[in-house]
């Protein structure tokens, strides 16, 4: 008969041996894993930074968004030196009052004098009034361009609106900005392009 030994005689597996150091070992391997991961995007993404965003032109679900149907463009526009100011300002059709107001502001260099050529780019034709310093001005929109001289203050904000309802269609007037023709955004019912303006 043999004799079975005592249990408390038997050799207790070290608590700290392999078989309880494992999890421990895999758990620290994952950890450095995630750690290197990380840091080499972060590498990457500083060594190609995201591309800046392009300037925004609204379009009418960005007008809904930015408030009461309003969109923006920013263009650059031609200056009319001050010399030139006055002459310029005869041909332009604008009242003698205006002009006076406009020159005043140039004199004291709160304005400068930019003309802008407007016509009709989508061929819906079309009546909008032109906003700038104070001063507006009625002009239709025809194939041909019509030049507008736009007293431009320092913040340099045209307003742009169309007189009367424009249809399903909108207006759709063009620029002729330092850059050659230029497209800007269509302008439908209740909304208003806001142009901020370069002086170039």
């Amino acid at each position: 008969m043999r004799q079975t030994p005592d249990p408390e005689a038997r050799a207790a597996p070290d608590e700290a041996g392999p078989g309880k150091g494992r999890p421990l070992w895999y758990g620290l391997a994952a950890g450095m894993i995630v750690v290197a991961g990380f840091s080499a995007r972060m590498a990457s993404q500083s060594d190609h930074p995201a591309p800046a965003p392009a300037p925004i032109v609204s379009d009418a679900a960005h007008g809904a968004a930015a408030g009461a149907g309003t969109l923006s463009s920013t263009q650059q526009f031609a200056m009319i030196a001050p010399d030139n100011a006055p002459r310029a300002l005869q041909q332009s059709g604008l009242t003698p009052d205006q002009q006076a107001r406009i020159l005043a502001g140039i004199r004291k260099r709160e304005y400068r004098l930019v003309q802008m050529p407007i016509y009709d780019e989508g061929g819906t034709g079309g009546i909008v009034t032109v906003s700038s310093g104070g001063i507006t001005q009625t002009v239709p929109l025809t194939p041909k361009p019509r030049t507008v001289l736009l007293p431009i203050r320092i913040s340099g904000e045209v307003d742009i609106a169309p007189v009367s309802d424009p249809g399903p269609a909108g207006v759709a007037p063009g620029a002729i900005t330092v850059l050659g023709p230029t497209p800007l955004p269509v302008i439908h019912r209740d909304q208003m392009l806001v142009l901020d303006v370069i002086v170039q």
